[in-house]
């Protein structure tokens, strides 16, 4: 009994000892912290380490030989990363080398700042907040002048966060002109792919300017694919302007536009949306959405004086308009449509487009995907069809009646001659035949009685991208290449 008695004090007393010395060790790791920071260039006030929940905070952080680093508060918890590394400075905070690993459960950094005096650009943060924030370690071989920016892309095709939520956040580049996010907030980051992110009142303000010159109140977007200019940016290739590619998105939409360059020209608009889903494997469809959107100059704006009397002589007070465009991706089929694309101004002019391409190949796409036209003259793809239709409904008669007030001329007299030029019209470079003269014709019966113009093309056989060139080659015959043809219809 005793015996037990004396091994049950001496583990209290080993478990006592060892809680008193929880916090020299602590004070110790702090100190070989901060003394670590500082052979890196980075000056802290004060740091802490909490040995228990793996926790760093510092506070009052300065680096660079001019303070272009500045964090008043820099907190993270439960960091996964060799004890060793962190006596010797190397934390993620200037410390961090390119190509380590880490892994924080909870990131804080308060009132960040950082500036680039030889490039001209400052970086600052308000507030940040990251959750399970885990980073593997990834390839840092780089030999080139852009290290950083590549290095950068590495590390976010590795990474993985559940949460982040930024606040005040503003860039300013060497020509002072300043973007800002009052808060972005991305959930569900992993590897390049975004389960949603959300970002409110972005601005663009130009160098000198007093107001913002865009601003954007509300922008939503999920799922979406950063895989394919993550994977471009990371190569030894890359180049700051390459093209990036196309972005994938699931849904997106931005809304509340505004700021003084809108108001100068006095225009607003409503929301741009963008949306698209998989009916299959192969199949994908997408719809693009710009909903109202306003021209209404005020005689106060100077830049919009031209543009209001236009809308003056035409007696419209404003033009409202709305696009809507759907497109379906069949590559199984090999075939691209662009389904039902409307432009609507109401009480003025509905406009609407579709058409098909066949045989498209693995090169259209990835010229699409890669945002790289030229190569689209090295595709199969052709063009099967296409269709444009004009319904006027009073632009046509306003524009006419605006012509005729600057001429003095009678607006019957002014249909009358537009009708004749365009009839006697000979574009440059472009072969006159019968059937471009009928084409013609259909145009300008089309203003002299108005109603409804169609425009098909449905050249025989298909027309393929790679005799884009011949069509713009001297003495190209366009009306026949596409299958050309007019009608006019009340």
């Amino acid at each position: 009994m005793r015996k037990s008695v004396v091994a049950l004090g001496a583990v209290l007393a080993l478990i006592g000892i060892g809680a008193a010395a929880i916090p020299f060790a602590e004070g110790f790791a702090a100190s070989r912290l901060k003394a670590g920071l500082a052979q890196n260039g980075v000056q802290v006030e004060m740091v802490t380490v909490g040995l228990l929940d793996r926790s760093i905070a510092l506070s009052n952080v300065a680096g660079g030989p001019n303070g272009e680093l500045r964090v008043d508060e820099w907190q993270a918890s439960g960091l996964a990363w060799p004890l060793d590394e962190l006596l010797q400075g190397r934390l993620p905070l200037r410390g961090l080398n390119w190509g380590d690993p880490l892994h924080v459960a909870r990131l804080y950094l308060r009132n960040f700042r950082l500036a680039q005096p030889d490039a001209g650009n400052s970086w600052t943060i308000g507030e940040l907040t990251g959750t399970n924030i885990d980073l593997p370690r990834y390839d840092s071989t780089y030999e080139g002048p852009f290290r950083n920016e590549v290095m950068m892309a590495r590390l976010l095709g590795v990474l993985s966060v559940d949460r982040l939520e930024q606040s005040g956040f503003s860039y300013t580049s060497l020509e002072l002109m300043t973007q800002s996010v009052a808060r972005l907030t991305v959930t569900g980051y992993v590897r390049g792919l975004i389960d949603s992110l959300e970002m409110k009142d972005w601005q663009v303000k130009p160098a000198g300017a007093r107001m913002a010159g865009v601003t954007v109140a509300e922008t939503t977007a999920r799922g979406i694919d950063l895989r394919r200019p993550i994977a471009l940016a990371s190569s030894l290739d890359w180049e700051p302007g390459m093209p990036i590619g196309r972005v994938p998105m699931a849904e997106g939409r931005m809304s509340g536009f505004g700021g003084d360059l809108m108001t100068r020209y006095g225009l607003s608009l409503g929301s741009v949306s963008t949306e698209t889903r998989r009916e299959s494997g192969d199949v994908g469809r997408s719809r693009l959405r710009v909903e109202d959107f306003v021209l209404a100059p005020s005689l106060r704006s100077v830049e919009a004086l031209g543009m209001r009397m236009l809308l003056q002589s035409m007696n419209v007070k404003e033009v409202r308009l709305g696009f809507d465009c759907s497109t379906v991706e069949d590559r199984a089929r090999h075939a691209l449509k662009v389904e039902d694309c409307k432009l609507n101004g109401p009480d003025l002019v509905d406009i609407t487009l579709a058409a098909r391409l066949i045989d498209v190949d693995d090169e259209f796409w990835r010229t699409i995907d890669e945002a790289d036209p030229f190569g689209l003259l090295g595709t199969k793809a052709a063009l099967a069809s296409a269709r444009l239709v004009v319904v006027d409904k009073s632009l046509l008669q306003r524009s006419l009646q605006a012509k005729a007030r600057l001429s003095g001329q009678p607006v019957a007299a002014e249909r009358a001659a537009l009708a004749t030029e365009i009839r006697r019209y000979q574009p440059p470079g472009v072969l006159i035949t019968q059937d471009m003269s009928k084409v013609l014709d259909g145009v300008a019966r089309f203003v002299e009685q108005g109603g409804v113009l169609t425009l098909d093309a449905a050249p025989q056989p298909a027309l393929g991208l790679e005799k884009l060139d011949y069509l713009l080659k001297p003495g190209a015959d366009l009306v026949n290449a596409l299958g050309l043809t007019a009608t006019v219809s009340r």
